[in-house]
């Protein structure tokens, strides 16, 4: 008789796999960071690519880390599949079968990506290492072209940088780094890791008033406001908002406030105005094509479904929902909504159950981190959700990755907390010793 394999335990999972994710903040750092561009060196080896295909054919034999039932256990890991397949599936009736075709090419990578952060993030400590990475890549970038936060005046390209090399594109994901920063400064116990964490955050703030993004700045206002209206400490909250709104005063040049107004007014901004033309073009896109005009073909139909007054030349969307809506069609739409928002109201309901779990077990702060994680990771959704409106960042690794490290950070919270099963450490060192009934799984959405 052949005998059965002795199991990995927990902790030995942990140990083994522990190259597994440092290989992955490397292959975050390449992807986000982009050093090749700077040290030509690099250059001579196409790392960008080799490091996390490497990685993740290791990643879907190697043992110890998490299974794949765990990860489908919860409502949102199979989407980001499904949003590769529609965009797939697009190339049968899309206008340019190829364009198609490279977007889904870019997004398989991204998916791979994905596929790394919820196998291999098994602990929170690796979750909060990979958003450690991403707000260090960024750094990287703000070191490589100080500019953007020197000479906020004038407004710069980030030089190097592929999907974020526009001012727009890297403020819009710097929003999506506020909700991970805040919860690293609110988690720090020493001082000196306080007065870092919070400068940090300062300078992630100042960087994008530097890029003069109006989207990125309605997206910053959204995380803030979220993270004051959940916050106990409303007062406290008040009193940061007016030290963040006197800084910025202080920094922002005058031409800062000047794009400001034109969202009161688009038709004084050629821009602004332009965005209009784009959202119009695609919603007659979907109107015309239920199932769109096929992933990266609007711009060659924009021509087709512009308005009378818009330019004839080929434009993009500028907007994440309305890119979507109009390659993909109302379905598409309503897959990025269940991508985006439906990531917020799974941390949302996770967070309501950790609340409930204090209440049972009368101990009203005992998972007090965990709450102001998931709403410090719902900040970063806003942010996500509000600057992405305003820019064709559809098929970017943003949705993969928040996603990927939402999934992963909730499959760990659950565990530790008794609210699955879970592997007999995550039971341990959370504590409890009873499963709820009817709660194998983290409600879908």
């Amino acid at each position: 008789m052949r005998t059965r394999a002795k199991e990995m335990s927990p902790e030995e999972a942990e140990k083994s796999t522990r190259y597994l994710y440092w290989w992955l903040l490397l292959a975050l750092f390449f992807e986000y960071g982009r050093p090749a561009a700077y040290f030509k060196p690099l250059a001579l080896v196409p790392l960008n690519s080799a490091i996390p295909l490497l990685l993740f054919v290791i990643t879907c034999f190697a043992k110890g880390l998490r299974p794949w039932n765990r990860i489908f256990a919860d409502g949102l890991a199979k989407w980001p599949f499904i949003f590769l397949g529609a965009v797939l599936a697009s190339m049968l009736w899309a206008t340019v079968g190829g364009y198609s075709f490279i977007v889904f090419q870019k997004m398989l990578g991204y998916l791979f990506i994905y596929i790394m952060i919820v196998r291999i993030c098994t602990s929170r400590e690796r979750v909060n290492g990979v958003a450690l990475t991403l707000i260090v890549s960024h750094l990287f970038l703000l070191v490589m072209n100080p500019e953007v936060v020197l000479s906020p005046t004038t407004r710069h390209y980030v030089i190097g940088a592929t999907f974020l090399g526009d001012g727009n594109d890297y403020s819009m994901s710097m929003c999506i780094l506020l909700g991970f920063q805040l919860n690293i400064a609110l988690n720090q116990t020493s001082r000196f890791k306080k007065i870092f964490s919070w400068s940090l955050l300062g300078l992630l703030v100042l960087t994008i008033i530097g890029t003069q993004s109006r989207g990125a700045t309605l997206g910053m206002m959204g995380v803030f406001g979220y993270m004051w209206w959940r916050s106990p400490r409303k007062a406290v909250g008040v009193v940061a908002i007016i030290v963040a709104v006197l800084g910025v005063l202080l920094y922002a040049p005058a031409v800062y406030f000047e794009r400001m107004g034109t969202l009161s007014a688009p038709q004084e901004d050629s821009s602004a105005e332009g965005r209009i033309h784009a959202w119009r073009a695609g919603t007659k896109m979907a109107l015309h094509n239920p199932l769109g005009v096929g992933a990266g073909n609007f711009p060659n139909n924009f021509p087709k479904y512009r308005g009378p007054d818009a330019p004839v030349r080929w434009m993009t969307a500028h907007s994440m929902y309305f890119l979507i809506l109009g390659e993909l069609g109302i379905l598409g739409l309503l897959m990025l909504f269940k991508l985006v928002f439906g990531n917020f109201r799974s941390n949302a309901r996770l967070r309501k159950r950790l609340e409930e779990e204090q209440v049972r077990l009368k101990e009203p702060t005992r998972f007090a981190a965990d709450i102001r994680a998931l709403n410090a990771y719902n900040g970063s959704v806003i942010g996500l959700a509000i600057a992405g409106g305003f820019l064709s960042v559809t098929y970017y690794p943003h949705i993969f990755v928040m996603v990927g490290v939402c999934v992963a950070l909730r499959r760990v919270m659950a565990e530790e907390a008794g609210l699955v099963d879970a592997p007999a450490t995550a039971k341990k060192r959370s504590g409890m010793r009873r499963l709820r009934p009817g709660a194998e799984q983290i409600p879908a959405t």
